[in-house]
């Protein structure tokens, strides 16, 4: 198990780093016109990767760097959105298959296919209109804490429709999916499996989070960290990245290995960038190996075929071998269908 002192120094650092760290790091080394404005999630900013490959690309192009965090994807969103018409940001990062029907409704991206574009595994490639370019993914998981586990006896789920079993009552916390895209893509996954039942397995869910739905990814695993609940819905590298940064772990997660849903992230052009060239630039550069082989960093893989994964990652991390993902059509046409029944539910 992680430390106990190490998880409460984990847990202030998330949330020093979404309050102060931002504000420290990724910011511009000189005020001009010509820095490339990056908008992006936070845990891209505090987790490691926005530091790790901005300095590179500086570097490259002799140019500024201002990685703006705004939140989680939704409210990325709502912020380009605010700005339509005469944009802050020249490039989106953290866009991803659960969200771009909203970014394709507001119309807030232009389109893009980088030249390395057949570099990318074709199955990760889910915007056909190449609003968006991916740069890593990752499995939806159930993640638990083991202690907390044993100690109240509860058997680990082995698929998210088990979730909904009455023995989970104010065991679960979960993430919103208007604020959040790993809350959304817990919402797409849920109707892939629950089908015509997700009414019914969404009101069961509710009954068991107790009402404890976060808005952000950071803001449920400071919570989760603290021990407030066993159970909620994170990555399928959470336990394996603990191995990686501590050497040990406390979590078990859980990819069902018929019920695969990959997130894929996803970077896009601000419409109307005043830095396009830069921007696109920016996007080759995530495809490429220094870039690639550094996104373990972010608790993800990488979207090109034999790039570096941690060897953490290999053993501990958790797969699917069956995936249910719906395509981006489908989605789009259902997915204010399957909010409703979320709002509906909770």
């Amino acid at each position: 198990m992680v430390p106990k002192t190490i998880a409460i120094v984990a847990v202030f650092l998330v949330l020093a780093f979404a309050v102060g760290g931002s504000m420290y790091y990724l910011w511009r080394s000189k005020e001009n016109d010509n820095d490339l404005v990056i908008y992006c999630y936070d845990s891209f900013v505090t987790w490691g990767l926005g530091p790790e490959v901005k300095g590179i690309f500086e570097e490259r192009y002799d140019v500024s760097v201002s990685m703006v965090p705004c939140g989680d994807v939704g409210q990325l969103l709502g912020k380009l959105d605010a700005e339509k018409g005469s944009p802050k940001a020249d490039l989106a990062i953290g866009i991803d298959n659960s969200m771009l029907h909203i970014a394709k409704r507001l119309d807030l991206l232009e389109p893009y296919v980088p030249p390395s574009i057949e570099r990318v595994n074709t199955s990760l490639i889910f915007d056909n209109g190449h609003l968006v370019t991916p740069y890593d993914h990752g499995y939806i998981a159930i993640i638990c804490n083991r202690s907390l586990m044993e100690k109240r006896s509860l058997p680990y789920p082995g698929s998210i429709l088990e979730l909904s079993d009455p023995i989970y009552k104010g065991q679960i916390m979960l993430i919103d999916p208007a604020t959040s895209s790993t809350g959304s893509s817990f919402l797409i996954w849920s109707a892939a499996v629950a089908g015509k039942d997700l009414g019914g397995y969404l009101k069961a869910l509710s009954s068991n989070s107790g009402g404890r739905v976060v808005g952000t990814w950071d803001a449920m695993y400071a919570a989760f960290l603290s021990g407030e609940v066993p159970i909620s819905i994170s990555y399928g590298l959470d336990t394996a990245s603990e191995i990686l940064f501590y050497g040990s772990s406390g979590t078990v997660t859980i990819v069902p290995e018929k019920e695969g849903y990959r997130q894929i992230e996803g970077a896009g052009i601000v419409k109307g960038a005043k830095n396009r060239e830069l921007a696109e630039r920016f996007i080759e550069f995530m495809l490429e190996e220094d870039f690639q082989s550094r996104v373990g960093y972010n608790v993800m893989l990488p979207v090109v075929p034999g790039s570096y994964v941690e060897p953490e990652f290999l053993e501990h991390g958790r797969y699917a071998i069956e995936h249910v993902e719906p395509g981006s059509d489908v989605i789009e046409e259902n997915y204010g269908t399957w909010m409703g029944i979320w709002e509906d539910s909770f």
